[in-house]
């Protein structure tokens, strides 16, 4: 049985309200991150972890080890997140969301940790044509350097899954936020609680060994196939479409190849290819 966990990044929004749900669900956490200094996000909500929070640098394998002994599982929410309106330098996500991502699939191994639940992301799959209902299988397509730290990620997870069997959980988040704001969360949307029950679920599934499911809510108008998820018991609770009469802002509407592909915005940063070359090559 899964008692005590680990969650990195527990400053982080997805990471903070994450503890705070699982906490209630009565784990024993310990919670990690580079600083104790909650994301403006999570301030907002008015969730503050601080007090329990230890300072570590995952880039420190030794104590990225020490940290996981003794755990039963580890939710990894730490690394550099994607922020608009450009990602922050490679070297910045090298060092934090590869080699941090790494010490940490390592020091499990080390630890003989039984479960790890890796936040990875749904721009993994940018440069898919949205027309494109994509699901687990779906092969990589990523929209950023940010995105490839997360192919790595998953890459890393089914060779510690076949290798040294430990089970995983990569939960490709879309947009986690209290509710949709923006014409694209009607897609892409995942409320809190259904992402508490994503990853309560990666602790505690029999089925599961290595599996990759989209972090989304039973939205309507989704994009991604998400019967992985429901394989391994996930029932969403939430549906972006109650918010569609909301007053929604339209960010993507103001650029034809963002709206074309499953990355938005992301797509388009920095973007030097043509749209119909990037279609052809499916």
């Amino acid at each position: 049985m899964i008692k005590k966990v680990l969650v990195t990044g527990a400053s982080g929004l997805c990471g903070s309200i994450t503890s705070q749900g699982l906490s209630k669900l009565g784990y024993k956490l310990t919670l990690c991150d580079i600083k104790k200094i909650s994301s403006p996000a999570a301030k907002s909500l008015n969730i503050s972890l601080n007090k329990k929070i230890k300072i570590i640098d995952l880039r420190n394998f030794s104590k990225v080890k020490k940290i996981t002994k003794g755990m039963d599982a580890v939710v990894h929410f730490g690394g550099i997140p994607r922020h608009k309106p450009h990602e922050d330098v490679f070297q910045n996500i090298i060092d934090h969301n590869i080699i941090g991502t790494y010490n940490v699939f390592e020091a499990c191994r080390v630890n003989k940790v039984k479960r790890i639940i890796f936040a990875s992301s749904a721009h993994i799959m940018g440069y898919h044509d949205r027309k494109k209902y994509l699901d687990d299988k779906s092969s990589f397509r990523p929209d950023s350097h940010y995105a490839v730290s997360k192919c790595f990620g998953e890459s890393l997870s089914k060779l510690y899954s076949d290798k040294y069997n430990i089970k995983i959980l990569n939960i490709r988040i879309g947009s986690a936020l209290p509710k949709p704001t923006d014409m694209r969360f009607l897609s892409t949307w995942i409320s809190f609680r259904d992402l508490i029950q994503l990853v309560n679920i990666g602790l505690k599934s029999k089925k599961l060994y290595c599996s990759s499911v989209y972090g989304i809510s039973k939205n309507k108008r989704a994009w991604w196939n998400n019967k992985e998820a429901y394989r391994l018991g996930y029932k969403p609770l939430d549906n972006a479409e109650n918010y569609s009469k909301d007053k929604l802002t339209k960010n993507e509407y103001k650029d034809k190849i963002a709206l074309r592909l499953h990355g938005g915005v992301f797509t388009t940063d920095g973007l030097k290819g043509k749209l119909s070359n990037i279609l052809k090559n499916k």
